[in-house]
């Protein structure tokens, strides 16, 4: 992997305080991801369709999750007028540090790094796929942890009768992306607020995932525990 650290100033601002080493480091592995980006979209777009997040995975392998999220906010960012894009892209886009970086005659350079050899509704499939590859790699929050509990509850509730395939117990699938996400502390938090003595968290012979099981005799309308 690239381990050039990124660095977000412009030249003159790296100029002014002694730090044009790390500027030109920096702007150099940028061009090179961008590069790779392009790359990666091309290789991963076939007939049958773009695999969006093995492009990612191979550009993020290559140069490491913030400099891929640096360039595409950058790309979005130069990109916000176009229709292609989507709205939530380029709110996204909006939240992440990026200076211009004016040339001596004014031009900006970070127009050099933008994603620009690929069509924008691929390199918008690129982003979203970016996004949630980075996001599976944070930690969970306690507002997250009880989002998932209520859409556990939620899937008790919805069912009408027992849905398992002893059909002994009402079952619901928690998440995949927070399974991925999920460590023992978020595990056990995530079933201390469910309030259903009989819960067990296990997964299904025959079915994808990890699911929530509880009695067909609980009280499935019970609120969440605090």
């Amino acid at each position: 992997m690239d381990r050039t650290p990124v660095y977000r100033y412009p030249g003159d601002y790296a100029e002014e305080h002694g730090e044009l080493k790390q500027y030109r480091a920096s702007y150099k592995a940028d061009r090179a991801c961008k590069n790779a980006i392009e790359e990666a979209v091309d290789l991963y777009h076939t007939s049958n369709g773009f695999d969006a997040k093995s492009a990612v995975r191979e550009v993020m392998k290559q140069f490491g999750c913030e400099r891929v999220l640096y360039i595409l906010a950058v790309t979005v960012r130069h990109k916000a007028h176009d229709g292609r894009i989507s709205r939530s892209n380029k709110e996204w886009a909006r939240t992440v540090m990026v200076f211009k970086n004016p040339d001596s005659y004014g031009r900006d350079l970070n127009a050099w790094i933008v994603v620009d050899r690929c069509h924008p509704e691929l390199m918008d499939l690129f982003v979203t796929a970016a996004r949630h590859e980075h996001l599976l790699s944070l930690p969970l929050t306690a507002a997250e942890i009880k989002t998932e509990a209520l859409e556990i509850l939620s899937q008790f509730r919805g069912a009408q009768e027992p849905n398992s395939p002893e059909g002994t117990h009402f079952m619901a699938q928690i998440s995949p992306d927070f399974i991925t996400r999920a460590k023992t502390k978020d595990m056990e938090r995530l079933t201390a607020l469910l309030p259903f003595p009989s819960l067990e968290v296990r997964a299904i012979t025959g079915r994808k995932g990890v699911y929530a099981l509880i009695s067909g005799e609980e009280d499935r309308f019970s609120k969440l525990q605090k």
